[in-house]
C-alpha cells in the first residue's frame, strides 16, 4: 500500500506518469473509493458560506472523468484508459485530502475565509498534475496536456456554476 501511495505521490510531484502505475481494476476501484471518501470529507469538514450540493460535486467529477476519457478516445489512446483514470482519480483524491488538511489545520489560526483562500491554492497544482497525466497518456508536450486540463477545468466550473444557479440565474 505504501508503494502505491508513493507512486501517486510521484505523479503528483510530476516525477512519474500514469504509465508507472500498475494496470489494475482493483487499484482503479480503490482510487474511486478514495475519491468518494475525500469528497465526503470535503463536504462534511469544510463548512462553506454557500450551499453545496454533494450530488452536483460528484456530477462535476464525472464530467471531468468523461472529458479525459473523450480525450483518450479522440487521440487514439483508449487502451491507456485504466492507468490514466487511476492516476487522475487517485491524484484528485489525494489533492482533495490535502486541501481539507490545509483548511482544517490553518483555520483556527487565520480564520475561516483566509484558510479557505489558502487551501484553494491546491487547485492550480491539481490542474498542472492532470495536465501532466494526460500529456503523458496521449504522448504530447506538457503544454498540450496543461491546455487540455485548463479547458476541462473551465468546463467543470461552467457546469458547476450553471447547475448551482438559483431560480433567478444567480449563483446561490
Amino acid at each position: 500500500m505504501q508503494q502505491i501511495f508513493r507512486a501517486f505521490l510521484d505523479v503528483i510531484l510530476l516525477r512519474k506518469g500514469p504509465e508507472d502505475l500498475p494496470k489494475s481494476p482493483l487499484l482503479l476501484a480503490m482510487a474511486i473509493v478514495m475519491t468518494i471518501v475525500s469528497q465526503l470529507l470535503l463536504h462534511v469538514m469544510v463548512e462553506t458560506n454557500y450551499s453545496t450540493d454533494l450530488f452536483l460535486e460528484f456530477a462535476t467529477e464525472l464530467l471531468k472523468v468523461g472529458s479525459y476519457v473523450a480525450v483518450l478516445f479522440v487521440s487514439g489512446f483508449i487502451s491507456r484508459i485504466e492507468q490514466t483514470m487511476t492516476a487522475i482519480i487517485g491524484c484528485t483524491a489525494i489533492m482533495v485530502l490535502l486541501f481539507v488538511a490545509i483548511f482544517i489545520l490553518s483555520q483556527p489560526f487565520i480564520g475561516h475565509e483566509l484558510a479557505g483562500a489558502i487551501a484553494w491554492f491546491v487547485t492550480p497544482w491539481l490542474i498542472l498534475v492532470e495536465g501532466h497525466i494526460i500529456s503523458r497518456a496521449i504522448q504530447q508536450h506538457a503544454f498540450t496536456g496543461i491546455a487540455i486540463a485548463v479547458l476541462i477545468f473551465i468546463l467543470q466550473l461552467g457546469f458547476y456554476v450553471t447547475f448551482s444557479a438559483g431560480p433567478e440565474g444567480v449563483v446561490s
